[in-house]
């Protein structure tokens, strides 16, 4: 792979791992409002977290996506597999 390829995973991979980083954090924020008896925030915060984690498998979707269309040969190239992969396909 060349180094755009490899510049465009590192990204989309650190994009990913920013947003549940920020997932996390608002699921933390989400358990101390609940442990205080502060139930909108805390659903707020839930909310919110679970904003980052799709938008986390969104980019990881778009990723994988672009891997197959993109370098799916260049992989098997690199490293074959033996015989069929799905019998009877």
């Amino acid at each position: 792979m060349d180094d755009m390829t490899q510049d465009l995973s590192k990204n989309q991979y650190t994009k990913a791992a920013d947003e549940l980083v920020l997932a996390v954090r608002h699921y933390r924020e989400a358990a101390s409002h609940s442990g205080l008896g502060e139930h909108v925030q805390a659903a707020h915060h839930a909310h919110l977290a679970r904003g980052h984690f799709l938008n986390a498998q969104a980019v990881a979707h778009d990723a994988a996506r672009w891997h197959a269309d993109e370098v799916s040969e260049t992989v098997m190239a690199e490293h074959p597999l033996n015989g069929d992969a799905v019998a009877g396909v």
